[in-house]
């Protein structure tokens, strides 16, 4: 499909960036710190020995040497309603990468004078041009070098450094998760930082004049993360599959060894089991190394207790006349006896429990629930 020319998908996707580093930066806060955004700009640091004024930019292309992300940051940090005396460090933090030819490169090991320089002799370069000029970069490159503000700017470029090339948006997300959620479940990690998040562009944290203090976000992390610890019970949701041909199936050995024992009204059953089970460990539990590990236990949980109560089950069978009766009869026995636990869940829906047995009759040959003769 394609886009219409109207798509503001660039403008969000730079919105929800400035908001997944206010993040960030709140799980960093220390004691007495504050996290301000717009207030002073995108993000503000205060309460800190090193207070910080961060400016985030979510761009692909290059910074060019009269890219507005620079010169706007700088003008708006020279306005007089900005309180650069409050902060120590003044931060372009843009995904745009700096060429080694860009008058940018190396912009933070330049002094103040340098830093001065290369800002006229743009300016100047920018004057001469004889075509291709834009109106909005001419004004902003007057208002950035107006002599009225000369002494506002040493202050500016003394503090300014630039952060290129920082992650994208989806290395960033990545990067808070992996270093902020490492003390909560695997599988409930997305959901604590979405949740995190959310706090931070909550109505209620908005309306605080969008402020968060170290204690409103370490109180809010505890809650939360003590509530996804505690309420990890939840199974993951099973996966909707429609139109499952149970016919491709009908050859499988979990269905043959179900027909031995003559329980064809359950085969459609324990089909549409062992598919979902499937599904579930293909989409939900391999790509967790945690989980696969709890899995293989709790297969050895099940094929243990197959072993034990069909021994069990065969020793009181010796009527071959009801042979297929008790066979059944062990069948809805080990369907129904779902008490094993798994992982961190404390319960495990009957599907999965049922495919898991489905699957090791599958894949293992004397996972079987006819009665032959009794196991030694």
């Amino acid at each position: 499909m394609v886009k219409l020319s109207n798509n503001s998908t660039p403008t969000i996707k730079g919105l929800i960036y400035q908001f997944l580093v206010a993040l960030g930066k709140c799980f960093e806060l220390q004691a007495g710190e504050t996290v301000y955004i717009e207030t002073y700009g995108d993000i503000s640091i205060l309460g800190c020995n090193d207070t910080v004024q961060i400016e985030s930019k979510f761009y692909k292309e290059n910074l060019t040497d009269y890219d507005h992300n620079i010169w706007n940051t700088l003008n708006n940090w020279l306005k007089e309603s900005f309180p650069i005396d409050s902060f120590s460090s003044l931060v372009l933090l843009t995904t745009q990468n700096v060429k080694s030819t860009s008058i940018w490169f190396g912009w933070n090991d330049k002094n103040i004078a340098e830093k001065l320089q290369i800002l006229q002799n743009a300016a100047l370069k920018y004057y001469r041009k004889k075509s291709s000029k834009d109106a909005k970069t001419e004004k902003l490159i007057q208002s950035v070098l107006n002599e009225a503000k000369f002494e506002r700017l040493k202050i500016a470029l003394k503090k300014f450094v630039i952060d290129n090339n920082a992650l994208n948006d989806i290395k960033y997300y990545k990067y808070i998760k992996e270093t902020h959620a490492k003390t909560i479940p695997e599988i409930r990690q997305d959901e604590f930082i979405r949740s995190m998040l959310g706090y931070v562009i909550s109505p209620q944290t908005i309306d605080n004049n969008w402020s968060i203090t170290y204690d409103d976000f370490r109180q809010e992390v505890n809650i939360l993360a003590q509530s996804l610890i505690d309420t990890t019970t939840h199974f993951p949701s099973k996966i909707r599959l429609i139109d499952i041909k149970h016919e491709e199936y009908n050859t499988n050995p979990f269905v043959d060894k179900i027909k031995q024992i003559e329980y064809n009204e359950v085969v459609l059953e324990a089909i549409t089991d062992y598919v979902q089970t499937k599904e579930l460990i293909i989409n939900e539990i391999i790509t967790s190394k945690k989980i696969s590990d709890s899995l293989n236990e709790y297969e050895e949980t099940l094929l243990k207790r197959h072993n034990t109560e069909y021994r069990k089950a065969c020793r009181h069978c010796s009527d071959n006349r009801h042979k297929i009766i008790h066979s059944q009869d062990f069948y809805d026995n080990m369907m129904s006896a779902n008490d094993s636990t798994f992982y961190i869940y404390n319960s495990v829906p009957a599907y999965f429990h049922n495919g898991m047995l489905h699957i090791l009759a599958d894949e293992k040959e004397d996972f079987v629930y006819k009665f032959w003769r009794p196991r030694r």
